[in-house]
């Protein structure tokens, strides 16, 4: 960009070039491309015509509609049953005492969490028989004295009430 010094004979002088330059460069006036059209001026209220398809057939050919939802979400738990029993019922557990999944298996030792852990982890020894390093990959990777120490824990709770 070439700058071009320019001398001022009094103040007034440049505070008026500042102010065309200013002028200039903030407010731009618009441009006319071509001198010889017409400006035409848009109408306030666009009218507005409504366009009415005419579907044939019932609505459900022209929607996508899932009436099967439920059913493939009913398949799909049936397949995870199938896979891992013990999971699922882990996750059914969490749901009906309110933690979450991901907070039993997770890292965190908040106190809430452990006792639902070392309570979970007591009934899937019970109702399915895991051994104790199996126990522990189900709940995040542990060790398998951990899952001992939960379920002797719980037996002794059990056993003194």
């Amino acid at each position: 960009m070439i700058v071009a010094a320019r001398q001022f004979n009094s103040a007034a002088e440049m505070r008026a070039a500042a102010v065309a330059v200013h002028a200039r460069c903030f407010n731009p006036k618009p441009l006319r491309l071509i001198a010889s059209l017409p400006v035409v001026e848009v109408p306030a209220t666009p009218t507005v015509t409504p366009v009415r398809r005419r579907e044939v057939g019932p609505a459900w050919m022209h929607e996508p509609t899932f009436f099967d939802a439920h059913i493939e979400q009913h398949r799909s738990r049936l397949v995870e049953i199938a896979m891992n029993p013990a999971r699922v019922h882990l996750k059914d557990r969490c749901r009906e005492l309110g933690a979450s999944y991901q907070a039993i298996i997770g890292g965190g030792r908040r106190k809430k969490n452990i006792e639902v852990r070392h309570l979970l982890m007591w009934e899937v020894h019970e109702r399915f028989g895991l051994s104790f390093p199996a126990i522990g990959r189900l709940f995040g990777g542990r060790d398998h004295t951990t899952c001992l120490y939960a379920i002797r824990k719980i037996e002794a709770q059990r056993g003194e009430a």
